[in-house]
């Protein structure tokens, strides 16, 4: 039943997956060619003063790539259960419905967490080429709150999709959209390495949230 159900969801993201595979690989191949111009018209001098003495970021073109991702995935692989009915029944596979709910966004935030290994192993390998090793780890370090801002995207999104009442829609939206605030607070380089760790381990508790609108969907009047 489990690969019944990985199937369909499958057969649900698979051409959003391949879109958004082709937005993110076409946003690396623009970082890359950015920089190469930028390399090719100045001094390497004038960049890095630019980039680490300004403290401008030169990739954060990327910035919101990660949530995007998030809430387009979540879209495409809950709005069809939201139509007609389709969760209701969903629900009464001879699978428990906690299970049956983890399957669907375990499957869906992995997929997510591909395209994030994907940019920040882009991110790292372009850096690499233009710049110190040092140089390259930071950004990484820099893009994470962004990736983590994936996770939060895919999650909120999923809680509006999935809950039956609209009041608490917007309740979700809006925590969904506050969290997603606080990582995009910082300007410059490694701002969050210190409460990342915390803001990761908060953001876990999305995963048994889900649970409650499945809950209050399949039990609603």
């Amino acid at each position: 039943m489990l690969r019944a159900i990985l199937l369909k969801e499958w057969l649900k993201l698979r051409w959003a997956l391949l879109g958004l595979a082709l937005l993110h690989v076409g946003m690396l191949a623009y970082l890359f060619l950015s920089l190469r111009h930028q390399f090719q018209v100045e001094h390497s001098e004038m960049i890095w003063y630019w980039a680490f003495e300004l403290r401008r970021l030169p990739y954060d073109q990327l910035m919101f790539l990660p949530a995007l991702t998030g809430a387009v995935i979540a879209v495409a692989q809950f709005t069809p259960e939201m139509i007609g009915g389709r969760f209701r029944l969903s629900l009464h596979l001879p699978v428990r419905g906690d299970v049956l709910v983890w399957t669907w966004v375990v499957f869906g935030a992995g997929l997510g967490l591909v395209l994030s290994v994907l940019d920040a192993a882009g991110l790292y390998g372009i850096m690499r080429l233009f710049f110190p090793r040092e140089a390259a780890v930071s950004a990484v370090l820099t893009a994470l709150p962004w990736l983590l801002g994936g996770w939060v995207a895919y999650f909120g999104t999923t809680l509006a999709l999935l809950e039956p009442a609209a009041p608490r829609r917007l309740v979700y939206l809006a925590l969904g959209l506050a969290f997603l605030g606080l990582l995009y607070l910082h300007r410059g380089y490694q701002e969050y390495d210190r409460i990342l760790p915390a803001l990761a381990a908060a953001s876990l508790l999305f995963i048994p949230a889900v649970i409650l609108p499945a809950h209050r969907y399949r039990h609603r009047s």
